[in-house]
This record gives C-alpha cells, structure tokens and sequence, in this order.
C-alpha cells in the first residue's frame, strides 16, 4: 500500500516522443476521445493495461469474466470495481462506496482527508454474490457484497479493523480474512462466520516476515499461496498445505525493481494463470501491470521463462479476439447521471452540482483554496500522455468565484476564471503566477496537458474569438504519498469562492484527447511549434529527475522530498540539455545514496564519448535512502553544452542521485556574514510563510538563481546542513503544517 521508494521496470521511454497540442473540435462534430488503450489490436498488448493510477489491483475470474478491485482513497463514489474479458481490455462497472462516515473532515469540515478513506481492497464471490472487503482508514472493517457488480452494494461492519484485508473463500465456503501491516512484520489469519457479516474464534499468525503487507491468497492443486508485499522491495509467496498454516517456505516472485509489488495471481479458463501487481511510477501514480505465470516447482513465479521475475512491457494477450475497450473518459454532460470515471475530491455537497440535461452546473462552494474545496469533481490523468479540456459557461459567476480546471495532487495547480475584475489566472500550489486581464467573453475553453514522460503540465485557455494559448510556465508533476493525495495527478473541474457565493458555471462537457493505440494527441491542424527550452543554470541546484534523456533509470519517490534517480547500473546514463556554465565551473557536487559500494559519475559534454571534464567517486551510505553530498573537481567546461552523467561501476544497482550542481569555486558555499533575515524569510518581508515556501521550490527548481534577500546560504539553509536543497524544503513545508515548531530545525537530533 506504501508508496515505493524503489522501482526500475523494462518499460522505456524516449524524452523526444512529440507532445502536440490539439485544437478544439467544433460542437458540431461527433467526438471520439479515448484513455489509455492497452491492446495492439495484432493479438498482443502493452503494458501497463492501466495507465492510470489503479493501485493495490485485487483482480478474481468468474466464469468468463474477470473483475479488478482498487484502491481510490478519499475520493467519491469509491472503491471501483472494473470488469473484462481478457485481462487486458477493463470497463468501469461501479463502484461500493457511496459516502464516507465517521469524520467531518470526509466533507472538509474541521480538515481534510486526501491520503485517507479507501486502501487495498480485496474482491471475492461466493454463490452469487460479490463481496469486497476494505478497510477505510482508521475504521473498522467493512465487507460490502451485492449481486451485481454494479449495485447496489451494502456491507457488514465487522467489530476489528484489519489492516490490507484479504478476503478467501475455500471451496467448502469457509471464508478467511488474512491481513497485517508492514510495521507488524507478520500476517494473521480470522474465520468469519458463513454470511460473511461477523468473525468467528481468534486470529492467529500465519506468516512472519520482515515488512509485509497487502496480502492475497490463491489455491492451486491443493495448496495455499500467499502472496505479499514488502513495499518497494518485492512480491514475495509462501505456501502451505492447510489455510492456517505454517506458511514456511517462502520466495520472491519479483523485485519492484523490475515487475513491482502488491499483487497475486488469477486463473484463466483454460487453467494457465496470470499474476498482477502495481507498479510506482511517479506522478502518474501505480498504475496495474499483468504477466504470464511460469510454474516452477510448484512455485508461481512471474514471468514467462528465461524472463522470470520480470514484468515485461509487451506480451501475447491471454485470451484473443474480445473486444477492444477502456474505461470511460470523455463526458458531454447530456445526461441525467456522471460518467462513472468521476469521483468527487471528498464527499460531495449534493445541494452544489446538478445535471442540467445538457451541462453539469457547478455551484461555487466556499473554500479558502483549491486544496480545501469541496466538490471538485476529478478523474485520473492517463499515460503516457493526456490532454483535459472543458468548456465552460460563467456567465453566472459572482465576484469572487473561482470557475475553471484544476490538476489535483501534489504539486496541483489550475486555470481558471475569476470575476471583478473578469480575468483569466493560472496558479500553482494556491499561487497566482500568470494573469490575462480584459476578458470579455462567457463561454470559454480550458485545457491541462499531462506529459508523464518528462513529468510536466501545461495550461491553456481560448474562447470562441482567439485560439489556444498557453498562461504560465509549467509545472512539475510529482506524487506526494504522505502531505499529498495518495494518488497520481488527477483533473478536477473546479469552482470556490473563498467569501462565499451564490454564482455558478455551466460546464459544456469534458473531453481527454487521446487516439487509442498510442495515447498521443493528433492534431486537427498544425500545432504550435515546441519552444527551445531556456538553458539552465549549471550553477543553481538540478534535480536529477528533472532530465531530457536517460537510458536504464526510472525515478522513485526520495525520502527528502520529490523524487530521485534510481536503479542506475554500469553503463546507465542521464541528459541535461542545454545548461550555462557560464565562464567556467570548478567543482561538481551531488546528493548520492547507496546500499551497496556505490560507483562513479562520468561527467560528458554533448555526447556519451563527448569530453571528459570530470569523474565523481559515489560511495555507499548503507541504504539507498541514506543521504550524503558527494565532490569532485571538474575542469575544461565552459559556455552551454548538452550535460551527460554517465554512470560506472560494478554489477547489480549502483546507486541514487537526487540532485546535482557545479560550483565555479569551492563545492559548498558559505555566508558571507550573519544573516540579515531570518532563516526561512526568503523576500526579505519579515514573515516567514507560504510565498517563502514557493520562493524556495522556484530556487530549486532552477527558474530562480538567487533568494530576494543576501546571504541565500544563511536565510536559505533550512535545516542547518550547510546546503540549500530539497531536504530543506521538506523541513520548510513540515514547519508551514505545524509539525515541527521553528526555524532554523536540524534533523539530526
């Protein structure tokens, strides 16, 4: 259920694939818009099947049919249900939760509940009926059963709270619930009575094992298989001859690295089996991935043979000619119920949102920002890339009203209309930072573009008299398992009034660009030219996931904050295009972890074989989320080059990177005299607060050079570690949400 800290599959991606822009299709034609489409439509299919933010997949067959349980956190209608034929083309069906209970903050008031609500559910079906069972953040357990997939659903409350539940029917009838968290280190098992509204005796260990968590259980040939996660590591099985137990052998079916976590095995009709899993993928969340099970000793191990322990992008589909299908996107409103791929950012206000036959009317509710407002209505971003466009009547907005398109998640930002003055803004993280003044017109169009591949969103707005332009810079995609949503980036049409108001906007409809089989967008006319990327200072912070190019990386999640790069191996490399080095660097320095002895970064200009300037011992630091800054020399660079880290060394995974800068003198700078300022006051204003906040992510971002205020060090150095970077900027927001009580705030105490 955790997000991982450590991933590398075999899928790969090129940075130059094209983003195009498309231009709106006139009301007048009939719109064909699509999600993700996994199948090749030639008898195999690519994956992810999911390309979308589909975690903890809990996925059973009954008869010909195949049903996929997910976790969807606070967001609804929740816990979705998806239903195939083949494993590989997955329909919406329903969804179980209606509402939640038990807290306020489920409607945002006194708080919020992004990151809580529904984890890890587990699906099952017993003599006609579905049943799934989940257990709702800090919440008893519920079981919720209903004959059709579809509903309506109801549920049984059980008198414990089981943390990743998995539900098992034995043949007999008997159900089980195993379940555990990975601070536990072990599983255990209850019996529930027949009906499946009670349990019965007491629980006992099953399993014990080092951070497991996420648990199912699948029978093959009399025996038990238990499948769990231990969270950005592997999938591990044990096995047994009696559903108690003792589950004594145990093996890894797959490392994170390359298939990833969270998952089981299903069978097919024809009696051959499928495993599945999620896999961390950054800001698109942990979208669900298959693979063909190989038997080995009686042993499920993922992965065809000669590729075992591996979760490949491409295989021959496990049952052919179904039709081609994925979930629902696109919406024109026109009728009396949502598209079942919507759900609301927290219980909805109902007396707020109605269908008008021909639009959705989104009524403005209070809130002090894009954060703490209620009925956004969301569904997820799609892979690789996505185009969200809406059109939108404000006519009959009120001053104050906020009317537009949000991207929700960590970092969010949105596009939007405000009134009085009749402006159009783009914000990131609840700060304005473009403006179009002087419009006129009511109707008006809003577009977000997702571009997972290099990790950045655009916004973009027209009406019916000018075409489309972009407002702003974009923004960096992350996802944020702790402060954040728990989830990938999702779109969120969105309208808030921090005083209040009785105005709304008219959504015409929504529309994800896509074209199936390639999830590219495709211009109805010639799209604006990609601009030449501004260079980027050598001599400001660089975070390594922020590259134009790489071979063999993927990026995970970094325990200072954003996301590093990992599984680097020999030969590995990542590309900066276009960085300033001004008259001349000196020295090299980078944030490196390591597990194992670590290796070396070869620094390039302008090819893999371009000249060497540098090379950087990286030494190991005991765990790959252990931090260390690492320095060497560099010399023979100067002007602008496109940047080459080539990385070297011995076999298996070599190390981390989670930033990287040069130096045109020694590698650490040093205050020139006391501060000024206050530590964290970074405009000089004496407050120390959320527009610092933003100052700081600019700096390491690279669109800043310098802090407003002298002695950047000293005012910027957050954590007190002689270094402004990302880990000051986790401790800067931990200090702005009241977790740690003043700045300056060392952690190593």
């Amino acid at each position: 259920m955790l997000s991982s800290w450590r991933r590398k599959s075999g899928f790969r991606f090129n940075k130059a694939i094209a983003f195009l822009l498309i231009l709106c299709l006139s009301l007048s034609q009939m719109v064909f818009v699509y999600a993700w489409q996994s199948d090749n439509e030639d008898g195999t299919f690519k994956n992810p099947i999911l390309y979308a933010d589909y975690p903890d997949p809990s996925i059973i067959r009954v008869g010909n049919d195949f049903y996929l349980a997910s976790s969807t956190f606070v967001n609804v209608p929740g816990l979705v249900i998806l239903k195939s034929q083949d494993l590989v083309n997955w329909e919406i069906a329903g969804h179980c939760i209606t509402s939640f209970t038990g807290n306020n903050a489920y409607n945002m008031q006194g708080g919020v509940k992004y990151g809580g609500g529904c984890f890890a559910p587990s699906i099952a079906y017993k003599n006609g009926t579905f049943y799934v069972v989940v257990t709702i953040n800090g919440e008893n357990t519920r079981i919720y059963y209903a004959k059709d997939v579809a509903g309506p659903w109801n549920y049984n409350q059980l008198s414990g709270s089981y943390f990743d539940p998995a539900l098992f029917i034995e043949d007999d009838g008997t159900p089980y619930l195993a379940y555990g968290g990975a601070w536990q280190n072990q599983i255990s098992m209850i019996q529930l009575n027949s009906s499946l509204s009670t349990t019965t005796g007491s629980s006992r260990t099953i399993f014990s094992y080092n951070n497991v968590e996420g648990s199912h259980i699948a029978k093959h040939n009399g025996k038990y298989y238990l499948f769990n996660a231990v969270p950005a590591q592997r999938l591990v099985c044990s096995r047994a001859s009696n559903i108690w137990g003792p589950y004594g052998e145990t093996t890894t079916l797959c490392t994170a690295g390359k298939g990833g976590h969270q998952g089981g095995i299903v069978d097919l009709p024809d009696g051959s089996y499928w495993g599945y899993l999620h896999q961390d993928d950054g800001a698109i969340g942990r979208p669900t991935r298959i693979c063909p099970i190989t038997w080995q000793n009686d042993w499920p191990m993922f992965g065809r043979p000669r590729h075992i322990g591996e979760v490949e992008s491409t295989y021959t589909k496990p049952i052919q000619n179904k039709p081609v299908k994925v979930p629902a996107a696109s919406d024109e409103f026109n009728g009396s119920t949502l598209g079942l791929q919507w759900m609301w950012n927290h219980n909805p206000d109902n007396s707020k949102w109605s269908l008008t036959g021909s639009a959705l009317r989104l009524k403005a509710t209070t809130a002090s920002d894009f954060w703490h407002a209620r009925n956004s209505l969301t569904q997820k971003g799609q892979g690789l890339t996505s185009s969200g466009t809406i059109k939108i009547d404000c006519s009959a907005m009120q001053p104050g009203d906020i009317c537009g398109l949000g991207m929700l998640g960590d970092p969010r930002g949105y596009i939007a209309v405000t009134k009085d003055p009749k402006r159009i803004i783009m914000s990131e993280e609840d700060s304005v930072k473009a403006t179009v003044n002087n419009i006129t017109a009511n109707i008006l169009y809003f577009r977000i573009e997702m571009n997972f591949s290099n990790k950045q969103a655009k916004f973009y707005w027209k009406d019916d008299s000018r075409d489309w332009q972009q407002l702003g810079t974009s923004i960096t995609m992350g996802f944020d398992w702790q402060y954040g949503t728990f989830q990938g980036e999702q779109y969120a049409i969105m309208n808030f009034n921090p005083s209040g108001s009785s105005g709304h906007m008219d959504v015409d409809w929504f529309r994800l660009n896509d074209v199936p089989g390639s999830n590219t967008p495709t211009p109805t006319t010639t799209p604006s030219p990609t601009p030449t990327p501004s260079p980027r200072s050598a001599f400001t912070q660089i975070e390594a996931e922020s590259y134009d190019n790489q071979s063999g990386i993927q990026t995970e999640t970094c325990i200072e904050g954003g996301e590093n790069v990992g599984y680097i191996e020999n030969g590995d490399y990542v590309v900066y295009n276009n960085v300033d080095f001004g008259s001349g660097a000196a020295g090299f320095q980078a944030r490196t972890a390591s597990a194992t002895s670590g290796g070396n970064i070869e620094i390039r200009l302008d090819s893999l074989t371009g000249p060497l300037v540098g090379t950087c011992a990286v030494s190991g630091t005991g765990n790959w989320q252990t931090w260390t800054n690492t320095t060497c020399s560099v010399s023979g660079v100067s002007g602008k080059h496109d940047l080459y880290l080539k990385f070297t060394g011995g076999s298996g995974y070599l190390f981390n990177l989670n930033w990287f800068k040069f130096t045109s003198g020694g590698v650490t700078p040093t205050p020139t005299s006391t501060p000024q300022y206050p530590v964290g006051d970074l405009n000089g204003d004496a407050s120390v607060d959320t527009t610092d906040y933003g100052l700081m992510k600019m700096y390491l971002l690279g669109s800043m050079k310098d802090f407003p205020v002298e002695n950047d060090l000293a005012t910027g150095d957050i954590n007190l570690d002689g270094v402004i970077d990302a880990l000051d900027f986790a401790v800067f927001k931990m200090y702005l949400l009241g977790d740690i009580p003043k700045l300056p705030y060392s952690l190593l105490r």
